[in-house]
């Protein structure tokens, strides 16, 4: 034998007198390993359900659970639910077709508790239209086991999530995506989600941070994102119709969360009218986000050339179902044909001039029809105002030609309005209260209502005139009416006439409201 070739036998001689000394160092460590495994493993069924239970203040249960060992140590639950503490008859309000979770090996034995993913598929989230009296007195079982769970990742297969009402179809919301990752009790997860919203339907996307989670005080918990919803249908709602979009921020804890964002609708349509202009707004709000309520603290609407500054909440009551809307909205400098294209449905609006206005509207929940939802109370004045309709324009102009005292052969001007009024609604009826209507030599003084639904007028009061009524008046009305110029003849000059405002909003009569008559 050569020296090479001993040389190289002694090299693998000596290597196989460490392999073996090696493979026994391994086999032991992996026994070690299986036997610490065996002892500690953490995904049995009771400490997966006593891990849960820590959260969940009900009762757990699964039909099907088994241990899986390769490729990743973890196990497998299926028609897994769960129910109302005390209320086991009651279908769940959580129910999950396949629960799968999974970990890495090294991480059993360098980060015991932590766990690397969790599957949810047919997730389905049940709420119910009324809660039990005593919801909320039992709380989740305290952690007595060392046993702590941190999760790097949970995900969610078609899952859905259900809110029950009372008088209603049950709202549902698809989920098509919903990831958090690191879960733990002591610092704040990060969330994906993506949803189809019930009501408006359109598509929702959320993403930011929650936490850390405190069961005990939810109104507590830290949270924080931004939000984009797209593809809003606000038909679904009662009166009106459009595509919306939105986009904002948020930040604060569940109980109180600050958001601020904007809201663009270009096809937005009071569906009374069928007039569709672009409506755009601009806000900030506080939401709670344990009950939904809303407190609106600025809110500015851009229609057309006119702003409306709304400000209000919108909020449930206890013993009432479902929420309603108290809105403050002032419109300051607007634009009076901007108000009517929403609300009237003529091709044209039947006024032009500027607006000032302030009510105070509520909304009530509720299924009656929107014009009747709504009550609302305050104050409007319009200036310069000049009608679309030539007819009654030039009616106008003659009015202000005749009150004012002059003659048959003077020119005729155009001239503009002056209206104001306090007004409340209730029920479709519109109670008008210290309404004036101004134009040179007359002013006009009314009281009455207006009927939105059947769009009936009935408004009564005194015009005040420069002239006295004979003059107001030609040829042989004028010598019929002179012997009446004492009865309604004004202190200094001119004449107070009584009036009526009746018929409808497309055909109004105008005509004097003699006594007796």
């Amino acid at each position: 034998m050569t020296p090479v070739k001993q040389a190289a036998q002694t090299k693998r001689t000596a290597a196989r007198r460490w392999l073996i000394p090696a493979a026994l160092v391994v086999l032991a460590l992996l026994c070690v390993t299986g036997i610490i495994l065996a002892l500690h493993w953490p995904f049995s069924s009771q400490n997966i359900t006593q891990s849960a239970q820590e959260h969940w203040p009900g009762k757990i249960s699964a039909q099907h659970f088994h241990r899986t060992y390769f490729p990743h140590p973890g196990c497998v639950l299926e028609n897994v639910a769960l129910t109302r503490a005390g209320d086991a008859s009651a279908p769940p309000l959580v129910a999950i077709q396949k629960v799968t979770i999974a970990a890495n090996y090294h991480d059993l034995l360098l980060r015991p508790g932590y766990v690397s993913s969790i599957t949810l598929e047919g997730l389905k989230i049940s709420v119910p239209a009324e809660q039990p009296q005593d919801q909320g007195t039992t709380q989740p079982q305290s952690s007595s086991s060392a046993y702590s769970v941190r999760l790097g990742e949970v995900f969610t297969k078609d899952a859905v999530l259900e809110v029950a009402q009372k008088d209603d179809a049950p709202l549902k919301f698809e989920i098509h995506r919903l990831s958090l990752k690191s879960i733990s009790n002591s610092s704040p997860m990060s969330y994906d989600l993506a949803l189809r919203n019930a009501q408006p339907p359109g598509e929702i996307q959320v993403h930011g941070k929650l936490g850390p989670w405190d069961t005990q005080h939810l109104d507590d918990i830290p949270f924080s994102g931004s939000y984009t919803f797209d593809q809003a249908d606000l038909g679904v709602f009662d009166g009106i119709a459009g595509t919306l979009s939105a986009k904002g921020e948020f930040h604060g804890v569940l109980g109180k969360i600050e958001t601020q964002g904007t809201t663009e609708t270009p096809n937005f349509e009071v569906t009374r009218s069928k007039h569709v202009v672009p409506l755009k707004t601009r806000f900030t709000a506080t939401v709670d986000g344990t009950g939904g309520d809303t407190i609106l603290h600025s809110v500015d609407a851009f229609f057309l050339r006119t702003r409306a500054h709304v400000e209000g909440s919108i909020a449930g009551k206890h013993g009432v179902p479902g929420k309603a809307a108290t809105l403050n909205i002032t419109v300051r400098d607007g634009h009076v044909e901007d108000v009517l294209r929403l609300f009237v449905k003529e091709s044209k609006p039947p006024m032009q001039g500027a607006i000032d206005f302030h009510t105070r509207a509520v909304w009530a929940s509720g299924n009656h029809p929107f014009i009747r939802k709504v009550a609302l109370q305050g104050e409007f004045e319009i200036t310069h105002g000049q009608w679309e309709n030539a007819e009654r324009q030039a009616n106008l102009n003659m009015l202000s030609k005749r009150a004012s005292g002059k003659k048959k052969d003077d020119p005729t001007e155009s001239v503009t309005a002056d209206i104001r009024a306090a007004v409340q609604m209730n029920n479709a009826i519109a109670k008008i209260t210290d309404g004036s209507f101004k134009v040179p030599g007359a002013e006009a003084t009314v009281h009455g209502t207006y009927d939105l639904e059947k769009m009936k007028i009935d408004l009564h009061g005194d015009l005040k005139t420069d002239s006295s009524l004979s003059k107001e008046t030609n040829g042989a009305k004028a010598v019929l009416l002179k012997p009446l110029d004492p009865l309604f003849k004004r202190k200094h000059a001119g004449a107070v006439v009584p009036v009526a405002v009746t018929g409808t909003y497309a055909n109004p009569q105008f005509g004097l409201a003699f006594p007796g008559r």
